[in-house]
């Protein structure tokens, strides 16, 4: 029973851990993947590029999308879409992780070259 209670809030510490960094990574993947394919659409001259890049980023709303454009008459420049979301901690363990459980923010970033 000694060995039990000793045991016990660093098993449950390591479980809380687990699954605050798999939330933290699913939505990394979610934002980087969003941000790919508003660049994409972006760079292709799409007009409905931040509503799709929204929708794309759904699972983890809200974000903070920031979009440079392609010039006009410029086919050598980079479409970049920028999503932001502020994460936040669901377990106890973000008290650990710093600023005492405060969201942090992550950030997915993607570039494409204008198709124009």
């Amino acid at each position: 029973m000694v060995e039990f209670a000793l045991v016990l809030p660093l098993l449950l510490l390591l479980v809380c851990g687990i699954v605050d960094l798999g939330r933290a990574l699913h939505a990394q993947v979610v934002l980087t993947q969003a941000a790919r394919e508003g660049a994409r659409l972006v760079a292709l001259g799409q007009t409905d590029a931040v509503p799709r890049t929204l929708s794309a980023a759904a699972p983890v709303s809200p974000v903070q999308i920031a979009v440079t454009a392609c010039p006009a008459n410029l086919s050598t420049a980079d479409a970049i879409v920028t999503v932001q979301h502020q994460f936040k901690f669901v377990t106890p363990v973000g008290a650990f992780a710093g600023s005492l459980g405060a969201p942090i923010t992550l950030t997915g970033r993607g570039v494409m070259r204008c198709l124009g």
